[in-house]
């Protein structure tokens, strides 16, 4: 080793040679809580550094007769506890807006700074190590609740929530060791409302004329900085559909049309935000147009979609997902369906929003929820294939169906994911009316700021759309952490 070789080592082996020496006291970061990702005080090593970071798979763990490593960064501040007591951390993870608490979100402390997210769609699967060598973590239920052990002690502890491209660091000022440290406020467990905060997937939110699914977007806290229209630089960008409502966004957008044929341009939105366009409007679409989205969600991309918006199956050349869900063609075999949609809790997510939705709302009855108009034009869906989360009467017929994608493939293989809604659960028809040039009368004011009834099931669905994909018979787990 020559002489600068050296010289670069110790600088920057010292300091963990003394952190080691004092794993058990709290640290001396002095950074500032900042809203957003703060700075992280964890040194990186130098570029010619042995110190190599590695994601660890089954092979890469550490043998059980291999000598432990030293201790690194945080890591040096977990403490052991006497008996069974255990540094942790605990709050309620929240959508942006702070008052909706959220099932399914990560919560983990870093040891390592966030790596920013690949632009456009990914294969995001479950069961990886996410960004940032996490080395405690924990995963919110149906109450938003996570608790995370093995917390390093000391002071600015780093603390991140992500659900799939949703991601917020904060810094925790304190964690006292062995012992809980509840964090009680909201705006430190939440989401992010803007990109200043932290990160958000890019959205396509096409507006229909028949429901207000975009609604959705200003009540769970997004920040309306972030709506904007081809050519801006926002987080979600809104097209017109065929037929187009006020209330469902800005009249200045432009029509979606190009967009459904040009798979480059559709690929860099994470998710796409479908209204109902009143009718199939088949003529806005075509054969570029059913490849392109094919392709868009077997490449990992997220499609919402409410009642006519059907067609991206019915019409799909791929014949397994074509046979996901089979739409009825005979009007003599349609069914009028009627409220209310009973909730499937025989799956993990399922039962997991069933008692989402009771938490929220105890007064109301278990695992049911009510949509503005229901429609019976899923005929069948294919078991295996397709999950039915919703179903009513009077003949069963699905109302609430997922599908992960590329459909025919293991579960650990397959990256995109579908939701689809057969209703309107909150219809335009439910709307004020007034002219489009009064702000209350238009996007995204006239939409209000709180959920209605069933519109909490809407916004379940919107955040697990984001999460990663995995199979819907098994249960959420925490990420990975990176052991010793």
């Amino acid at each position: 080793m020559d002489k600068n070789t050296l010289v670069r080592a110790l600088v920057w082996f010292a300091p963990l040679a003394l952190a080691t020496a004092g794993c058990a006291k709290t640290s001396g970061r002095s950074g500032q809580p900042v809203d957003g990702r703060p700075p992280m005080s964890i040194p990186e090593p130098p570029p010619d550094s042995s110190v190599t970071p590695v994601d660890l798979g089954p092979g890469d763990r550490p043998r059980a007769d291999a000598a432990p490593r030293p201790c690194q960064n945080l890591e040096c501040q977990q403490v052991k506890c006497p008996a069974s007591a255990t540094t942790s951390v605990s709050g309620t993870a929240f959508a942006p807006n702070g008052t909706l608490p959220l099932y399914n979100v990560m919560a983990y402390v870093p040891n390592a700074p966030l790596e920013p997210f690949k632009a456009g769609i990914t294969c995001d699967r479950c069961g990886v190590v996410v960004s940032g060598r996490p080395i405690a973590s924990a995963i919110s239920n149906h109450e938003g609740k996570f608790k995370i052990d093995n917390v390093p002690a000391g002071k600015d502890i780093p603390l991140v929530l992500q659900v799939g491209k949703w991601r917020r660091q904060v810094t925790i000022p304190e964690v006292k060791a062995c012992q809980d440290n509840a964090l009680g406020d909201p705006n430190l467990t939440r989401l992010p409302r803007h990109r200043k905060e932290g990160d958000m997937p890019r959205m396509l939110a096409m507006s229909g004329e028949c429901d207000s699914l975009n609604c959705l977007l200003p009540k769970v806290g997004i920040d309306p900085i972030e709506f904007g229209e081809e050519g801006e630089d926002k987080a979600i960008t809104f097209f017109k559909g065929l037929s187009f409502s006020p209330a469902s966004g800005p009249v200045t957008a432009t029509s979606v049309v190009g967009i459904w044929r040009d798979e480059t341009e559709l690929q860099k939105y994470d998710l796409l935000l479908l209204g109902c366009e009143c009718f199939r409007e088949l003529g806005n679409k075509g054969v570029r147009a059913w490849q392109a989205i094919t392709n868009y969600l077997a490449k990992g991309g997220r499609l919402f979609g409410s009642h006519f918006m059907y067609v991206w199956y019915e019409f799909t050349p791929d014949p397994g997902l074509a046979a996901a869900v089979t739409v009825v063609t005979d009007p003599a075999s349609y069914v009028t369906p009627v409220n209310p949609i009973v909730i499937n809790t025989s799956f993990p997510k399922g039962k997991a929003m069933a008692d989402w939705m009771k938490f929220l709302n105890p007064m109301q009855t278990y695992g049911q929820l009510t949509a503005d108009e229901l429609f019976g034009d899923l005929a069948a869906t294919m078991p295996g294939t397709a999950q039915v989360w919703g179903s009513s009467g009077p003949n069963g017929g699905a109302r609430i169906v997922s599908v992960n994608t590329p459909v025919g493939v293991p579960s650990d293989q397959q990256c995109g994911r579908a939701v689809h809604l057969d209703a309107h659960v909150f219809s335009t028809k439910k709307l004020p009316v007034g002219p489009i040039t009064s702000p209350q009368f238009s996007y995204p004011q006239i939409c209000g700021k709180d959920l209605r009834d069933g519109e909490e099931a809407l916004a379940f669905l919107f955040f697990d759309l984001a999460a990663c994909v995995q199979s819907d018979q098994t249960p959420v787990e925490p990420p990975p952490i990176i052991v010793p």
